[in-house]
């Protein structure tokens, strides 16, 4: 009971005004017992209430969606007004139905004279050979029977896929004319009226290199011969201009000639400059290898560092001074100085490095001002030397002053904060109270 409960409640949901039951064509004249009281027709999937009537299940399921507007399942009789409730009063009728399927009809294609039981409809159809089935060619919209579908398919239908006569590309009938008008493989007559027939993408090529009425500029253009002719015509046109493509030809070399003269000028002229370069460059490579040469590197050794440092703090810009050393053999003489306590107001935290200027014995031959690049170098004593982390520190020094006039130059340069006493004191730049200071002077000016 609660299933036809459930089914007339979903018969109710639709909401269509054509008949429920069957509208076939019986063979025998169908029983008033077996016809729906509402929709008149033979009764599909019928049911029947407890006053003894019968309905198709969507007929009555659409009569009490109409009733049941105003009282939820509760409804009347569409016969007798007996009142009904939908899910206790409404029955599945199999023994009708049963016997409904029963019955012989007619096949609904026309033209077929198949004849069969109701139950059988559906089979038969798959097989029909009179039923309309749709072509399944993309795009028809036509329906034919199914004996006719393969000749309508394969001759008649318009969206069947047919072959380009040129390229062989299948396209749909109605639209292969198109696909032709417009398909490069289509064999056209050369635009210029030549007689050729040739394929339309092949066109272009024909026009550009074959046609012989095609009009094209004279082999001899670009020496200056302006004509424009067919190309067919280009034959007898040589023959008659003869001297006067000699004439530009010669025109065309003599001019060649005067650029190739220009140009071998100008390549010798390059030869002799790069020459020249190449001779200042190997000069100058070769003072270079010389000034390295003659650069000497100069280590201070500096004993005592500690006791140097404690009376440091006590005299305030006490400063140590090396011996004084030469730049090279016949270079400029310097001497370091170093304040072990720092200056200013980097006393007491860093040791501060100076280079001195010093009147030399070749200052004469020397040139002023002095300007060179200094590096300096505090050596971490660690053995062995490739564990050696060197403090090293560069700086440019220019003493702008000239030649010394005295023994010893008032000015210094150097670095204030060279190494921090905190950093002298954690590797191995002080050893046995010792430490060496390295000087490296460029020889190049800066």
């Amino acid at each position: 009971m609660a299933e036809i409960s459930v089914s007339i409640e979903e018969a109710s949901k639709k909401h269509t005004d054509l008949p429920c039951g069957y509208d076939e064509v019986f063979v025998s004249l169908v029983d008033d017992d077996l016809q729906c009281s509402i929709c008149q027709s033979t009764l599909r999937d019928p049911v029947l209430t407890r006053c003894g009537h019968r309905f198709c299940k969507d007929c009555l399921g659409r009569y009490i969606s109409r009733q049941e507007a105003d009282q939820p399942n509760v409804c009347k009789c569409p016969v007798d007004r007996e009142e009904l409730v939908s899910n206790k009063d409404i029955f599945p009728d199999k023994a009708t139905e049963r016997k409904i399927l029963s019955l012989v009809i007619l096949c609904p294609s026309a033209g077929c004279d198949w004849t069969g039981e109701l139950r059988g409809k559906e089979d038969h159809l798959l097989s029909c050979s009179f039923k309309l089935v749709p072509c399944p060619n993309a795009n028809c919209q036509v329906k034919t029977t199914r004996k006719d579908l393969e000749e309508h398919m394969t001759i008649s239908c318009e969206w069947r896929m047919v072959p380009c006569n040129h390229c062989t590309q299948p396209h749909p009938e109605c639209l292969l004319q198109k696909h032709v008008d417009i398909c490069k493989k289509k064999p056209v007559e050369c635009p210029n009226s030549c007689g050729k027939v040739i394929v339309k993408e092949e066109v272009a090529f024909h026009i550009n290199d074959e046609c012989p009425l095609t009009i094209i500029p004279c082999p001899y253009a670009k020496m200056g011969c302006n004509t424009e002719i067919q190309r067919k015509e280009v034959e007898d046109h040589l023959h008659t201009t003869v001297t006067f493509h000699l004439g530009l030809a010669l025109k065309n070399v003599q001019d060649t000639t005067e650029k190739l003269d220009l140009l071998q000028q100008q390549v010798q002229d390059l030869a002799a400059a790069n020459t020249t370069l190449s001779r200042k460059v190997d000069e100058q490579n070769k003072t270079i290898l010389r000034l390295k040469s003659d650069s000497l590197d100069f280590v201070w050794k500096v004993t005592g560092f500690r006791e140097i440092l404690n009376e440091s703090k006590h005299e305030n810009n006490k400063m140590l001074k090396s011996v004084p050393f030469y730049t090279a053999k016949q270079g400029y003489k310097l001497r370091l100085c170093i304040k072990p306590n720092g200056d200013q107001t980097k006393r007491n935290k860093y040791l501060s490095v100076y280079v001195l200027l010093m009147k030399g014995n070749y200052d004469g031959m020397l040139p002023w001002p002095f300007r060179k690049k200094v590096t300096l170098t505090l050596i971490d004593q660690v053995s062995p030397p490739v564990l050696r982390w060197n403090v090293e520190s560069s700086l440019h020094v220019a003493f702008l002053t000239g030649k010394p006039k005295t023994e010893e130059v008032d000015e210094s340069q150097g670095i204030l904060r060279f190494i921090s006493h905190t950093q002298l004191n954690s590797r191995c730049y002080l050893m046995d109270d010792t430490l060496f200071l390295q000087v490296k002077i460029d020889p190049t000016d800066i």
